[in-house]
């Protein structure tokens, strides 16, 4: 699995990024967008943990469900 390292980093920085993103929405109407993208950050990084257990970091209740 030459790629797996590559995926995890991957699906990480999508988390970071949709986050981010989501964050910058919040102030805005589109909360639809907001809670998909929360959702899809949530996603990638259980993804992520599932590959890598031992390098997991805990989604935080609050940015799991609004």
């Amino acid at each position: 699995m030459d790629g797996a390292p590559s995926d995890l980093r991957t699906l990480r920085y999508v988390a970071e990024i949709t986050r981010k993103l989501a964050r910058m929405l919040s102030r805005t109407r589109y909360q639809m967008l907001v809670y998909l993208l929360e959702m899809t950050a949530v996603e990638a990084e259980s993804l992520a943990g599932e590959q890598d257990p031992e390098r997991t970091r805990p989604v935080k209740p609050s940015q799991a469900r609004r």
